[in-house]
């Protein structure tokens, strides 16, 4: 709606809010609250940005609304009014980088919740609600605030699930958000250490049990954990615990996200993670090439990992003449009007016109997607052998159906090298390789994995990168699941000087 028609609006609406009452208040409230909507929508299509005249109208709507509620005249509508008007005055807040006005107006709305929660039983739910969505947006501007936000949240939702077990889920959800929010700029162990001293504080051993005996449908797993769990046979967060990581990984279709996602509930609940458990050592899988594609994974542990070989790659293909250019220069063309050709053995050795992406895999590994070199001649992928001057690296290459060879390379130079099968106008190797060290790929890879395991997988691209956490697929099929382009810092566009 037009900006002078919702400014007149408003004014008409504070002339009627003369007499305090209630409706004319909250009437003025929802115009104030539209008004601040339409001035931030003009950071983005409007002709001059008007954001920070949000602020005002956004702050007013707020406290109107805010006001209404502490006086009793409480509504799941009007929270959630609250809540909409404390979502556009933070937007502008930040636009802006009033942080510190957000911050203050923000604990206002969470001491008036703690209030009313306090005063008026009954509204108690939607308060736990409003402060941990307050908690949410706190996190980016002080941290200590949030967590006590979400704690009361917590807190309240305890004392109701007390005297209504039928709100188990809804306490489990609020100890999801606390110990989410503990997280945050602190270690795991540490989080967890007082994430526990809080919930013991409010849950009863009664309470304890009934938590750990909700069904896997009421827990918010992801279609793929349910999917495992309802194979295992497990229905319940108490008999998920009981289950091993080796079940998961070999006996559903789960994998290691699955254990992560699980462990987290465990955790809620003060159960220990699943363990690593013992399986008998598998019989080699049979062979499974799904797709063709090629991609290098490099060793690299620091925190920083994809920035420092993001800078690698860069000083890479500088070296050799190429620069970095937009996603729009590179052919010429806009991406939408060129496409991703089949691997093709690229046997040149100096680096040129390419598409690289960069992505942060399992453990310690990065991997390194070429457009150009997705398949080189084994032993000779230039990209893998400058970044193996700082780190090893292992690369990958499929021939869907036919073959898959590893290389392994460090110091600068190819080192050792295992395969299954052979491609047509494979080259012949320039000089001698040792044979891969599976016990190695199994140290680096997955924690359950054993050498045997990797090896009896070998051949099986999908079991092998889920023991090993080298890459299962290509530059082309992540151009598949979406534009290159769209991959953000991530992916690098070279073009030869």
């Amino acid at each position: 709606m037009d900006l002078n028609v919702l400014e007149r609006r408003v004014a008409t609406d504070r002339r009627a809010a003369a007499d305090r009452s209630a409706d004319a208040e909250l009437q003025l409230a929802t115009s104030l609250c539209d008004l601040a909507k339409a001035l931030v929508a003009t950071r983005a299509d409007g002709p001059r940005d008007r954001t920070a005249e949000a602020l005002e109208p956004a702050q007013q709507a707020v406290e109107i609304r805010l006001h209404w509620f502490t006086a009793g005249l409480m509504s799941a509508r009007l929270a959630g009014e609250i809540q909409d008007a404390l979502r556009i005055f933070d937007q502008a807040a930040r636009a802006v980088g009033h942080r510190e006005l957000a911050t203050t107006t923000i604990r206002r709305a969470c001491d008036a919740y703690r209030r009313v929660a306090h005063t008026q039983p009954h509204g108690a739910a939607m308060c736990a609600d409003a402060l941990a969505k307050c908690g949410v947006w706190l996190l980016r501007l002080d941290p200590a605030t949030a967590v006590a936000a979400t704690e009361d949240a917590a807190a309240i939702r305890g004392r109701l699930f007390a005297a209504d077990p039928a709100l188990a889920g809804k306490y489990l959800a609020s100890l999801n958000t606390l110990l989410r929010t503990l997280t945050i700029g602190r270690q795991r162990k540490q989080a967890l250490a007082m994430y526990r001293e809080r919930y013991s504080a409010w849950t009863t051993a009664e309470m304890t049990k009934q938590l750990r005996e909700l069904t896997v449908a009421e827990l918010e797993f992801t279609g793929k954990t349910i999917a495992a769990l309802t194979k295992l046979d497990c229905r319940t967060l108490q008999g998920a615990g009981r289950l091993t990581q080796q079940q998961i990984l070999y006996q559903s279709a789960g994998d290691l996200a699955t254990i992560e996602e699980i462990n987290w509930k465990l955790a809620l609940v003060g159960l220990k993670p699943l363990a690593a458990g013992a399986l008998p050592d598998q019989p080699s899988r049979p062979v499974e090439i799904a797709t063709s594609f090629g991609a290098l994974s490099v060793r690299c542990s620091a925190p920083d990992a994809v920035k420092q070989v993001r800078a690698a790659v860069l000083a890479a293909y500088e070296v050799d003449g190429a620069r970095l250019v937009r996603s729009s220069n590179y052919l010429g063309v806009h991406e939408k009007h060129w496409s991703v050709p089949a691997p093709e053995l690229n046997a040149d050795t100096v680096l040129g016109d390419d598409v690289v992406l960069i992505e942060r895999g399992s453990g310690s590994w990065v991997a390194v997607k070429s457009l150009a070199w997705e398949v080189a001649p084994t032993g000779s992928h230039p990209l893998a052998l400058r970044l193996a001057e700082r780190w090893p690296v292992v690369s990958v290459t499929a021939t869907e159906q036919m073959s898959y060879e590893l290389c392994w390379y460090e110091e600068g130079a190819p080192a050792q090298y295992a395969a299954l099968g052979r491609p047509a106008g494979a080259v012949t190797l320039d000089v001698p390789l040792a044979p891969l060290d599976f016990a190695v790929l199994a140290d680096y890879g997955a924690d359950y994995a054993s050498e045997t395991q990797v090896r009896a997988a070998f051949g099986n691209t999908a079991m092998f990168a889920k023991l090993t956490e080298l890459p299962s697929s290509g530059i082309r099929q992540a151009a598949e699941a979406r534009a290159l382009a769209d991959y953000g810092e991530d992916v690098l566009f070279f073009r030869s000087a």
